[in-house]
């Protein structure tokens, strides 16, 4: 088994890879400072994960197309193709149109016209009947010929993957990305940085850079991913000889491989939520007692001599403040005072969840299905300790509906554990945990 499995990982190491990268953002109306940037990067960072990458920027129309017919024809049955397109993009009656520079449009027939279909692409590269193709689109845009950035329009529209293709989108469907403040875009940014880490999956490569994405954005942004890809790709696959050489624990198993890359991608991280990831992919993990030890001696913002976080300033307080040190323990008391002041908590609550979307969202079960959650409405569920401030609250949250052509927000609700502080007139939410979803 180890032997056929080293041979499988040599096979995809050695796999031709081949990539169309496309950065678009000399238009004359909308002009974006970002896509040549990013297209630059995206291109270079391919180069050096093997892929053979011919880049194009400020094309127009017919240079596109041209570029896309050349780039079908390099792929067969034995390469990984791959295209990225940075630029303006615009969904119409449900199809989704990518802007050269140049275009002259006018009104929405002409979209059809002027732009370049994404299904065109993506038939072009699907002729090669090859086992994998990725597609990435950073254009999640507002519509360019209203002469504004990315900040006002219905973004792209969720089209289904052919067989075997990935298709990325750098924001959810409907929704827009902003264009960035810095020389790269944002979700460009942390893609890159996501598939030059050893050993991920292609799938894990595109969740950490969506984690990435909404923390950056305060759960602004929301990458998404529309996937029917059947088998295993890694951008920077690492061979489980090498893997064993440098651990020095022998022979290692391909899902053993799989886990010793990823954990040495976080080892080094601050970031608690990257440990909970390890826990939660890799119950049973090797450095699972590592990972949770790591979390505990992560800051705590409620360890002693530490101040709490600023919280929801509380206008007018229905009762007297409440904390863990005022020696309140009457559970009915606690209830009536976060009651009282339940304005105040909500906001307190839906505040905590913007800050902290990834780990929300990562509480759920069957998470992967949810690709997105924001918060509906919050309640009282019960007070389980008035003395430590604990409660249990019921969300209501939503999710992408992934089942219909049109998307769409489907409600759940779940009941989560809050440690809630009410210190000088302001809410502090502390400890958080998932308890149970109906």
């Amino acid at each position: 088994m180890l032997v056929l499995a080293l041979l499988a990982v040599d096979a995809l190491a050695t796999t031709k890879r081949i990539a169309l990268v496309i950065g678009n953002g000399a238009y004359t109306d909308g002009a974006l400072k970002n896509p040549v940037n990013d297209a630059r990067m995206m291109a270079a960072t391919l180069r050096e994960l093997d892929f053979d990458v011919q880049v194009m920027e400020n094309a127009d129309r017919t240079g596109m197309q041209r570029a896309v017919v050349e780039f079908g024809r390099r792929l067969n049955e034995n390469t990984v193709g791959l295209f990225y397109f940075a630029g303006h993009g615009m969904q119409v009656r449900g199809g989704n149109y990518l802007i050269p520079v140049r275009a002259t449009i006018e009104s929405e027939e002409e979209v059809e016209v002027e732009g370049v279909d994404v299904n065109y692409v993506m038939s072009r590269m699907a002729m090669a009947k090859n086992p994998f193709n990725i597609v990435i689109l950073d254009a999640c845009r507002n519509n360019p010929f209203q002469r504004s950035f990315r900040s006002a329009s219905n973004g792209l529209a969720a089209i289904s993957a052919p067989t075997g293709t990935l298709i990325a989108y750098a924001t959810a469907p409907g929704s827009v990305a902003s264009d960035g403040e810095a020389a790269n875009g944002v979700y460009t940014s942390e893609l890159v940085s996501a598939i030059r880490r050893p050993g991920l999956s292609m799938e894990e490569a595109f969740k950490q850079a969506r984690s990435r994405v909404i923390q950056r954005t305060q759960g602004k942004q929301t990458p998404w991913e529309s996937s029917s890809v059947v088998g295993d790709f890694s951008f920077k696959p690492v061979a489980m000889q090498q893997v064993a050489a440098t651990t020095g624990a022998g022979p290692v198993s391909e899902g053993e491989a799989r886990e010793i890359a990823y954990w040495n991608s976080i080892k080094d991280s601050r970031d608690g939520r990257d440990f909970q990831s390890y826990i939660e992919k890799f119950p049973n993990g090797a450095f699972n007692k590592l990972a949770r030890i790591r979390i505990s001696n992560l800051p705590d913002p409620f360890a002693a001599g530490r101040k709490p976080g600023a919280g929801t300033q509380i206008a007018s307080l229905g009762t007297a403040p409440v904390s863990s040190a005022s020696g309140v323990t009457d559970a009915a008391a606690f209830e009536t005072t976060l009651k009282d002041n339940w304005a105040a908590v909500h906001a307190a609550i839906k505040k905590h969840m913007d800050d902290n979307f990834e780990v929300y969202r990562n509480l759920i079960p069957a998470r992967n299905s949810i690709t997105g959650l924001r918060l509906s409405k919050s309640t009282l569920y019960d007070v389980v300790d008035a003395g430590e401030g604990r409660v249990n609250i019921y969300l209501e949250g939503l999710r992408w509906d992934m089942g219909t052509t049109q998307m769409g927000w489907i409600a759940f609700s779940a009941v989560l554990g809050y440690e809630i502080r009410i210190i000088d007139g302001k809410v502090v939410i502390g400890d958080y945990r998932y308890i149970s979803r109906t």
